[in-house]
């Protein structure tokens, strides 16, 4: 059924997880980072962000092709025992997280925005 595109789809989101918190440790203790820098990382968080609503439609197509064309049922843990139910549930959640996420872009763009053109003199010692 799965020609690999599914377990390599699985890769890179892992590896963004990854990338994103290898962020958040780098970046924990930096407090000498010029805004230039926070400017541009902001700006490739905005790409990340624009590309969110595309990857939820994405996901919430496949789980819509999966109920069409696959028999499914469910493990015996969730209460829910139907997987129509349990997917319709899933792409409610995908539509608002594309919404989200939207908004998410917006807001880091503004960000990005704010700080593009701030120049810094080095850091100020007394």
């Amino acid at each position: 059924m799965d020609d690999g595109g599914g377990l390599e789809a699985t890769a890179h989101a892992k590896a963004a997880r990854e990338h994103v918190f290898g962020f958040n440790r780098i970046t924990m203790w930096e407090r000498d980072r010029i805004p230039a820098e926070t400017s541009d990382q902001l700006a490739e968080f905005a790409d990340i962000a624009a590309a969110f609503p595309q990857a939820f439609s994405q996901l919430s197509s496949t789980l819509e092709q999966a109920l069409a064309n696959q028999v499914l049922s469910m493990d015996s843990m969730p209460d829910e025992s139907d997987p129509s139910m349990a997917i319709g549930v899933a792409r409610l959640h995908l539509e608002e997280a594309r919404g989200l996420a939207v908004d998410l872009h917006k807001h880091l763009s503004a960000a990005h925005n704010a700080t593009a053109h701030i120049i810094s003199q080095g850091v100020d010692d007394g």
